[in-house]
């Protein structure tokens, strides 16, 4: 499978958290490409527990990129939350209101209504969530994160065609310049060829001339350079149509060495149409590395 970096999943479901009460529970997760694996979590205060069972599960499915996801239930504060009565407090206002009456004389009783309208009369605590409930809202993450890795091979499978043709192009282009090397390389060997088969009037000349062209043909010899670079486009082949799930830093790294050659080769080459066509390629290069930055 290739797939892309980038992405997005969601998951909506109705779950039990009790015996006879049903919560709409939904799951959004998206993700970006990065060197590594890293997750932002929001969960629900009361499941926050289950946050490290989340990135485990995470990790296994999705691998590597910037994780996104966030977790809603629909009523949270009834679901997660029960409302308690403050006693102590309650006591406290009851007490404080008779030793009001009692000592400035006043009539009247403090009324239920009254009271209910006193700060912190009230207490809201969190329910304990149970396993199987945790248990449910996993499998619904699950989902999220399969939802994901479809979105990831649809836009995977676009990057793969476009990574194909950057590599025939660049492929090509180096049919090309092998071409115009056996024409250098030949016209070179030629004038060799030819101050050897002279008569030898002129030995002092013909002998500085003929280092000098031994020495040139050494300099512009890129043929292991283009062995080099034909390896590693077979290599790229190879990693393309492998069903390994991680892809992205092998094939970052391979493009590096094919940019090092192409550099080689534009260098030693000494030849206008060489280095035009070295260029050619490596822009097809960077193009796709811009696109082996968002595999997985």
């Amino acid at each position: 499978m290739f797939l892309s970096m980038t992405g997005f999943g969601a998951s909506r479901e109705s779950l039990f958290v009790s015996k006879n009460k049903k919560v709409n529970f939904s799951v959004e997760v998206k993700s970006l490409n990065s060197r590594f694996f890293e997750v932002v979590c929001k969960l629900p205060g009361p499941l926050s527990s289950i946050e490290i069972k989340v990135i485990d599960l995470l990790k296994k499915k999705l691998v590597r990129g910037r994780i996104y996801l966030t977790l809603r239930a629909a009523e949270e504060s009834y679901v997660f939350h029960t409302l308690k009565t403050n006693t102590a407090m309650i006591k406290d206002y009851v007490a404080a209101s008779k030793k009001i009456k009692k000592d400035f004389k006043l009539k009247g009783e403090l009324e239920v209504s009254e009271v209910l309208n006193l700060p912190d009369v009230f207490i809201s605590e969190e329910k304990d969530i149970s396993g199987a409930v945790e248990k449910d809202v996993l499998k619904l993450i699950e989902k999220a994160a399969d939802q994901l890795i479809k979105s990831r091979a649809a836009e995977g499978a676009n990057l793969k065609k476009d990574l194909e043709t950057f590599f025939v192009i660049s492929s090509q282009k180096m049919v090309e310049i092998k071409k115009l090397f056996v024409k250098l390389m030949k016209s070179k060997k030629d004038a060799i060829k030819k101050i050897l088969s002279s008569d030898g009037r002129n030995e002092e000349s013909e002998k500085l001339k003929l280092d000098e062209l031994y020495s040139v043909v050494n300099k512009i010899d890129i043929n292991e350079e283009i062995t080099r670079f034909d390896s590693h486009l077979k290599i790229i082949k190879t990693v393309l149509k492998d069903k390994a799930l991680t892809k992205g830093k092998r094939l970052d790294f391979i493009l590096q060495e094919l940019v090092r050659e192409l550099n080689t080769i534009n260098a030693k080459s000494g030849s206008f149409d060489i280095s035009s066509l070295a260029v050619d390629i490596k822009v097809e290069l960077e193009k796709a590395r811009e696109q082996v930055q968002n595999i997985v």
